[in-house]
């Protein structure tokens, strides 16, 4: 079996691959920034399917996810630049102050995977305090969407090849797993290869045009992919479920060992050692601790959260059918509001139709003296009509403001609808 493994090592090894720059549009679109974009709106997708099937509202999922980005991120610059790039701290102080920006703010310039885990969990433990949420549960939340999100990371990683490990031997039987990295290519140039090489040089090796190495991102991925596998399906199985929480510490038993090995493959000096271990090493040791203790704990007193239905996908068939109705309702009251608006129109032009102005009143003084009509051809004495004005007897005296008054008083309309008699008023003549 070991003679298999040497010739297959002798044979082949992993063709060296890299994507820098995806494409340019005015602005450099990197293979890297679209590759850990996707993993977080995957990794954002799933979280929210797997809240919904537990009863939690989108809102509440969009609030957690973005505290859990920004924290994540925050804390991935700041613990990278201060346990693994502490000398540019020291060249902000040297400079003070700097002609640029200090390193602690430039968050585009260097990330470490524990630096955003610590920086997660700081942010999530202040979010699930401040909206009393249950931890537990919330964090099976998280983990569902961190845990995917992290992993497609890890193949941008691997495309870019950012994380070189230590110089393999080609006549080790593991050799297969190391990849080829070119020694003389314009496109890829790492300090981290400079240094392998001149390693190499010095230990009295042959360079040529290629040298074998560890890359530890894809390293890392192949492994996390059955991980991925084996969460997922705890996650959303709707029988036997886990008690609440337990899959968080799952996931922190299976990386953390992992991790810990991991960073023995980097080169001696790449990463700063702390008492002889890497600050991811350490926290690999703390990590494990920590969900050894919480997952015996969960296991014996927790109990499975509960869900809205049996499975995630009844969930999601239930929310469409809620979301097609309240669709359809909606469509119901735009029609209504339609048929309403139409009727009002209708209206309004049937009043257009109609004369608005109020017939003119009759003067005050042609009011009857005890307010009352008489219908009818045999009344005592035909009164002439109301536009007609009456002469004044000689010799009577007429009071001007009457007469004015007189005079603008607007004429009698005449009663429409053909009766047989006609209204008559009495009128007091003034002598």
């Amino acid at each position: 079996m070991y003679g298999v493994a040497f010739a297959a090592s002798s044979a082949a090894a992993i063709p060296f691959f890299y994507s820098g720059e995806l494409v340019d549009i005015g602005l450099p679109i990197q293979t890297f920034g679209v590759i850990v974009a996707a993993g977080v709106l995957i990794g954002a997708g799933l979280a929210r399917r797997y809240a919904e099937w537990h009863g939690v509202s989108d809102e509440l999922i969009r609030k957690l996810t973005g505290w859990l980005v920004i924290a994540g991120f925050l804390g991935a610059h700041i613990l990278d630049v201060l346990m693994y790039e502490p000398h540019k701290l020291d060249e902000d102080i040297a400079s003070w102050p700097p002609s640029a920006w200090p390193a602690i703010i430039r968050i585009w310039d260097g990330i470490s995977s524990y630096g955003g885990f610590v920086g997660g969990a700081i942010g999530f433990a202040f979010f699930v305090w401040w909206k009393r949420l249950p931890a537990r549960m919330f964090a099976d939340i998280a983990i569902v969407g961190l845990l995917p999100a992290f992993s497609i990371g890890r193949i941008g990683c691997s495309v870019v090849s950012d994380h070189i490990g230590a110089v393999v031997q080609p006549d080790k039987w593991y050799a297969f797993m190391a990849e080829n990295y070119p020694t003389h290519s314009q496109e890829f140039h790492t300090a981290v290869l400079d240094k392998l090489i001149r390693a190499e040089q010095l230990a009295g090796r042959t360079v040529g045009d290629h040298i074998l190495a560890w890359n530890l991102g894809l390293i890392e991925f192949l492994y996390l992919v059955p991980v991925n596998i084996l969460i997922l399906w705890l996650a959303f199985r709707p029988d036997k479920r886990s008690p609440a929480g337990f899959i968080t510490v799952l996931t922190g038993v299976l990386y953390a060992p992992v991790r810990f090995f991991l960073d023995f493959l980097r080169p001696e000096d790449s990463d700063p050692r702390h008492l002889g271990l890497t600050f991811a090493q350490w926290a690999s040791l703390i990590a494990f601790g920590a969900a050894i203790y919480a997952a015996s704990r969960i296991w014996k007193t927790g109990e499975a959260a509960k869900t809205v239905t049996r499975t995630s996908r009844e969930a999601q068939e239930r929310l469409k059918m809620i979301l097609k109705e309240a669709e359809a309702g909606s469509d119901d009251d735009d029609d209504k509001d339609k048929q309403d608006s139409k009727k009002s129109e209708a209206k309004t032009e049937e009043a257009a139709k109609v004369p608005t102005t109020a017939p003119p009143s009759l003067p005050p003084d042609a009011d009857d003296d005890d307010g009352d009509d008489d219908e009818g051809g045999d009344d005592d004495e035909a009164e002439p009509s109301a536009n007609v004005e009456e002469p004044a007897d000689e010799g009577a005296e007429v009071d001007p403001k009457e007469a004015a008054s007189a005079a603008k008083a607007p004429a009698k309309r005449p009663q429409q609808g053909g009766g047989g008699g006609k209204k008559k008023n009495k009128k007091k003549k003034r002598r």
